[in-house]
């Protein structure tokens, strides 16, 4: 299972998609100079108690698929064209993940007349997607192999 590349691709882009749950996407400063961090789950509150200055749960919801779904596609190994289609699934939601952080984060940049500073960790489902990306093709070609060795016999 692990032995195989597509299986070590699949594993570092669950990885990374992983890594994005425990740190901070961007950070929002106001013009008061106040710092407002953005996390997977959007901008928790300043104090203790008090609510949510914004909530991202569809960036939440959308990473936990993504996670969720290359984890299950790791284990897939024996259903060669279900995996491909799985991972082909899990790219169109990458490439959705990456728009929806994108919004969420512009959107209170607007709302909160600040100045954004991205993070390295927005390029994470874009290395998630080439490592997908190579995993299919790894995926194909061991397709292609099966069923040349079942035409010999």
């Amino acid at each position: 299972m692990i032995q195989r590349i597509q299986s070590l691709y699949l594993l570092g882009s669950f990885v990374l998609i992983v890594v994005m749950f425990f740190l901070p996407l961007a950070e929002l400063i106001d013009a008061a100079g106040n710092t407002f961090t953005f996390l997977y789950r959007g901008i928790p509150a300043v104090k203790e108690g008090d609510p949510a200055i914004f909530n991202a749960y569809p960036v939440a919801i959308l990473l936990s698929i993504i996670a969720l779904i290359t984890l299950i596609t790791i284990f897939l190994f024996k259903k060669r064209m279900l995996q491909i289609r799985l991972s082909i699934f899990n790219l169109i939601c990458m490439l959705g993940a990456m728009g929806l952080i994108y919004y969420s984060i512009n959107s209170q940049v607007n709302d909160l007349n600040a100045i954004v500073d991205y993070s390295l960790i927005n390029a994470f489902p874009l290395v998630a997607m080439v490592l997908t990306f190579l995993a299919i093709r790894s995926i194909g070609k061991d397709e292609t192999l099966i069923r040349s060795m079942d035409r010999i016999r």
